[in-house]
């Protein structure tokens, strides 16, 4: 068997939910910070940012948008036709800047959770696979970012790194 057919083989059994649950509803005001959208624009921008691997669907992004909308979250702008233009709130903006303030709402932990249970379930040498892909997704992230941080940010990031080289280090000694 090849790869190719091993691959249709695993198909239907794709993780039906790869985005943690409840995730979108800290999202998609994120989302709204920095221009309004209409419900196609948010999903739009769910494929572009992560390179059509997640394609969130109408039945989802429209009834947290009305949601979001009845907890005073967000408002709609405009309407044209069956299109609605939504706006973040100041209520909103206020909220989403605490809860990141004070990190309530467990965005670092769902988006954890997920990675960190299937990692329990698979055996050694599949486990050094996931860890190195999620490793060069971390470092690939921290490259695209290193240019744009203000100095703060910069310090931060470079203690947690050497913190990190010195574990990566002995780890390389050990092997």
């Amino acid at each position: 068997m090849n790869d190719e057919d091993s691959k249709k083989d695993c198909e239907h059994m794709a993780m039906p939910q790869s985005v943690p649950r409840g995730l979108l509803r800290h999202l998609i005001p994120r989302l709204l910070k920095d221009e309004d959208m209409t419900g196609t624009q948010i999903m739009q921008e769910f494929r572009d940012r992560t390179d059509d691997e997640w394609n969130p669907s109408p039945g989802t992004i429209y009834p947290l948008l009305a949601s979001l909308e009845e907890d005073g979250f967000i408002e709609t702008v405009k309407i044209e036709g069956r299109s609605k233009t939504y706006h973040l709130t100041d209520d909103g903006r206020k909220r989403i800047e605490s809860m990141i303030k004070l990190r309530k709402g467990g965005v670092g932990h769902k988006t954890r959770l997920g990675p960190k249970l299937w990692e329990q379930f698979l055996d050694p040498s599949e486990r050094v696979r996931f860890h190195i892909h999620w490793m060069t997704h971390a470092i690939e992230g921290f490259e695209s970012l290193a240019g744009t941080l203000k100095t703060k940010d910069r310090q931060l990031l470079l203690k947690h790194l050497e913190e990190m080289n010195v574990k990566v280090s002995s780890i390389i000694d050990t092997l």
